[in-house]
């Protein structure tokens, strides 16, 4: 054995039998024990020190990456899969438009396509990949003046690609002929200064509901102004505080136009122009039943089309909006009518000639319904005299109840600190709210405290109710100034008849401060810090029952025979809002009542970006009652996604 290793306890057994070795050899016994003794002494020692010394651990290495899950094709015996045809053919008509920093990039629809892959490349650049449910991308961050090559494929439902379709594009200015003539007002977003409703002399108004509308922390690349939309149903206003000012006819029969560059009518989402015939903060309705201002000029564009008015008439389809893509949207004001036109290409019209000689823009910008967004306005601006713009300071109040009171209700005692204005040269309240059933817009009032302030309407308010509309309620000179109150309760809203359908949506104070201005607080949103996602979404899957024939069943029960048609749809367009890019789906699984029924692959090149898949299952031997199906999504880098459904056979 060696020393090194011995134990306590042996080290003492050798020591104790060199002492009690025999007389004769009793001392030479002793002397070479006790060397030997010392030998393993030293040996061990020499292991303790070694033992006890800090040894630096081994440093971990990056952890594996699991494989993503691989679907395989699978069928059970009463469900028939859809085969792979062939694949999509090339995409044609590549265009290429140019801005500071980016490329736009369109194309015609591809026969049996599905999706596109976009790939893109400079001379100091590192290629990029992007696959995209739309025909039109656009590439940021780029180095103007550099010429970057470009190919699009496309991408059928089983992941088969075409060949390439080549392109070449330079960042910079392009075509700046559109800003030509917009005298009025100009704004290109360089920052939030236009916006800062505690800044005198802002150029809008931005009306939303507090907590989903913000604005965003500009990322690299980014341009204009982002807005973040985080309850997936909201919608931003943006209200110039200066007015649109027609100019006398032009010989060509013009009087006036509206230009704003923006994403906001990319997939499931919607841009909305309107000139307003007063400084409303808002117009429409909430739920689809109300009315317009009168006069008001209203133009849309949204995945159902174009359209201007209620009087408008369809001219051209709009072209290609993909997610996160910037387009110029005109409104002009002619002689003979109001067009609207997407990137120059006139899209809608409408023979209304507005009887107004001036108006206030709204720009209302909305993403896909159910999900976060983030839009952008790059631009906006109109032609005219350019206006004052108000020297306004904003600060925000709740009002003691979101419901507009009819005179004879008992008020909440709640109301606002007096601070704001203190130092004040004058305010009025500005409240935007909705329209109920038998409400008295036009003899509205505010209470605040113990005085009376009538409210008045700063356009014509619609007759229907859900209508929304804007009034506004100058204060007293007896409330402004240092003596006072500290605080003025209740601030309320009433109207004769109103009901319970009249809540407010936004209410705020518009100051014109003295030379001594308080702390100001404003309205308008901060920055946030909230990051545009990087990682690509995956391409959202819905299921729906049809019967033998695959029409959609009308309710979901049906006997236990013949057979069910499972159609599968994945849609991709939607989720591009988060990225300008998906994750392709390498396939997905269909499970009944928690069996695995069908499997089905959609990668054989790249990832599917979106699709439609027809499933029949037969029903003949099922048990009677509710049944449960379920669709797993597998994207090609292992992100899941599922959907559920349920039907019942009798």
């Amino acid at each position: 054995m060696n020393s090194a290793t011995m134990t306590r306890s042996q080290l003492h057994n050798n020591v104790s039998h060199a002492v009690t070795g025999g007389p004769r050899v009793r001392g030479v016994r002793l002397r070479n024990r006790v060397l030997a003794w010392g030998s393993a002494g030293l040996a061990i020692g020499a292991a303790v020190l070694l033992l006890r010394a800090p040894v630096e651990p081994p440093k971990p290495g990056p952890a594996p990456m699991p494989s993503p899950e691989r679907v395989s094709r699978f069928a059970a015996d009463d469900v028939v899969l859809p085969e792979v045809g062939a694949p999509p053919d090339t995409p044609r008509d590549l265009r290429v438009r140019a801005a500071p920093g980016l490329l736009v990039v369109s194309w015609a629809e591809a026969a049996r396509a599905t999706g596109y892959e976009v790939r893109w490349s400079g001379a100091d650049q590192s290629p990029g990949t992007r696959l995209v449910a739309t025909r039109d991308t656009q590439l940021d961050g780029l180095v103007d003046g550099r010429e970057y090559r470009i190919e699009v494929r496309a991408v059928d439902a089983f992941g088969q690609v075409s060949a390439p379709a080549p392109a070449k594009g330079n960042p910079g200015p392009g075509d700046t002929s559109w800003r030509r003539g917009l005298t009025g007002l100009l704004d290109d977003f360089p920052d939030d200064s236009s916006l800062r409703a505690d800044t005198v002399g802002s150029l809008w108004h931005l009306s939303g509901y507090r907590g989903c509308v913000d604005l965003g922390a500009r990322a690299v690349g980014e341009v204009g102004l982002p807005i973040d939309l985080g309850c997936g149903a909201d919608e931003a206003v943006l209200r110039a505080r200066a007015p649109m000012v027609l100019d006398e006819s032009t010989p060509d029969g013009d009087l006036g136009r509206v230009a704003v560059v923006t994403d906001a009518a990319g997939p499931g989402g919607r841009l909305t122009l309107d000139l307003v015939p007063g400084p409303a903060d808002r117009v429409g309705s909430v739920d689809g039943v109300g009315s317009l201002p009168p006069g008001t000029v209203r133009a849309v564009v949204d995945d159902t089309g174009a359209r201007v008015g209620e009087r408008g008439e369809f001219v051209e389809a709009p072209g290609p909006r993909g997610a996160g893509a910037l387009h110029l949207y005109e409104v002009r004001v002619t002689t003979t009518g109001v067009t609207l036109s997407q990137d120059g290409r006139v899209i809608a019209s409408s023979p209304v000639v507005p009887s107004w000689r001036s108006a206030w823009l709204l720009v209302g910008v909305r993403g896909p319904e159910g999900r976060r967004a983030r839009v952008h306005v790059a631009s906006a601006g109109f032609t005219g005299v350019a206006s004052p713009v108000p020297q306004v300071v904003e600060t925000p109040v709740n009002l003691a109840t979101r419901q507009v009171l009819d005179p004879s209700a008992t008020a909440p005692s709640a109301g606002i600190l007096r601070r704001p204005l203190a130092t004040a040269l004058s305010a009025r309240l500005v409240v935007t709210m909705v329209v109920s059933p038998g409400m008295d817009v036009g003899a509205s009032w505010i209470q605040l405290g113990t005085a009376v302030l009538p409210a008045r309407p700063v356009a014509p308010p619609p007759p229907e109710p859900g209508s929304v509309v804007t009034v506004i309620a100058d204060v007293p000179q007896s409330l402004l100034g240092g003596n006072g109150s500290d605080s003025l309760s209740p601030l309320v809203v009433r109207a004769p008849g109103a009901g319970q359908g009249a809540l407010v949506q936004e209410s705020y104070l518009e100051l014109v401060p003295g030379p001594i201005a308080s702390v100001r607080t404003t309205t308008q949103p901060a920055r946030t810090n909230r990051q545009r996602p990087t990682v690509n979404a995956l391409p959202t899957a819905t299921l729906t029952l049809g019967d033998s024939t695959g029409r959609p069943l009308t309710t979901p029960s049906l006997p236990a025979q013949g057979r069910l048609v499972l159609t599968v749809t994945l849609n991709g367009a939607a989720a591009q809002w988060d990225t300008g890019s998906l994750e392709g789906v390498q396939g997905f699984q269909l499970w009944v009542d928690g069996r695995m029924t069908a499997s089905l692959p959609t990668s054989s090149h790249t990832g599917a970006p979106a699709g439609r898949y027809a499933i029949p299952v037969a029903l003949t031997g099922r048990a009677v009652g509710e049944h449960a199906v379920e669709v797993r999504v597998i994207g090609t880098n292992g992100t899941r996604g599922s959907t559920l459904t349920q039907f019942t056979t009798t």
